[in-house]
């Protein structure tokens, strides 16, 4: 059992940094400049543990924060190259200085996000028009917010078969009994997360759709 323990403290760690690990790695350099960044302005470079994008329509400032934005040296969120403010109820500012390359990048990041949003660009700045929620515009949101839980399911299923796949080249170092308990721990952790995303999901759609 001790032996099966240790097998499954190494499966288990890498099944959970599997379920934060979706996104292409970043360049050390760009990771330094983003830290560096984040830091004098006393923010945390954390993601949300779930890949589902914040679709709030009440806190239109922070809907942007985790827009994926696709740049040379990786895929980054808009708040770790950009700084979010707020003009007015109506505008969004994104101020590119720090990052002033990934203009461009997060211009069609915006555009692309299915917020329906035509941000326009003055230099390294990017204004963003709030658009009139209507309730096609909400349902539309919730499609979007389906279609990014069916995506993160799919990449857990494909954790989890990895996570499977390593244990069983265990199989001749631990007993069955230790490998039928790993799998089973293993398939309940995928279980709740599925379940927390489904959770995430049910929440926002009642936000939206009421």
């Amino acid at each position: 059992m001790a032996l099966g323990l240790r097998c499954f403290r190494l499966v288990h760690p890498a099944f959970c940094n599997s379920l934060a690990a979706w996104t292409r790695p970043v360049s050390e350099g760009t990771l330094k400049r983003v830290s560096g960044r984040q830091n004098d302005r006393g923010q945390s470079m954390a993601s949300p543990a779930v890949p589902v994008r914040h679709f709030a329509t009440k806190k239109a400032k922070g809907s942007l924060d985790h827009i994926t934005v696709v740049t040379a040296d990786g895929k980054l969120a808009l708040n770790q190259i950009g700084q979010i403010s707020m003009k007015s109820p109506q505008l969004i500012l994104v101020n590119m200085v720090s990052f002033p390359e990934c203009t461009a990048a997060a211009i069609k990041a915006i555009r692309e996000s299915g917020m329906n949003l035509n941000p326009e660009v003055e230099g390294t700045l990017i204004r963003v028009p709030i658009p009139k929620v209507t309730r096609e515009h909400r349902e539309m949101l919730v499609k979007l917010a389906k279609q990014n839980t069916n995506k993160a399911k799919d990449s857990l299923r494909k954790v989890r078969t990895n996570a499977m796949n390593k244990l069983k080249k265990s199989k001749d170092k631990v007993s069955e009994d230790t490998i039928r308990l790993i799998e089973k721990q293993i398939s309940q952790m995928a279980d709740d997360t599925v379940a927390e995303l489904d959770r995430h999901l049910a929440v926002k759609t009642k936000e939206l759709l009421g």
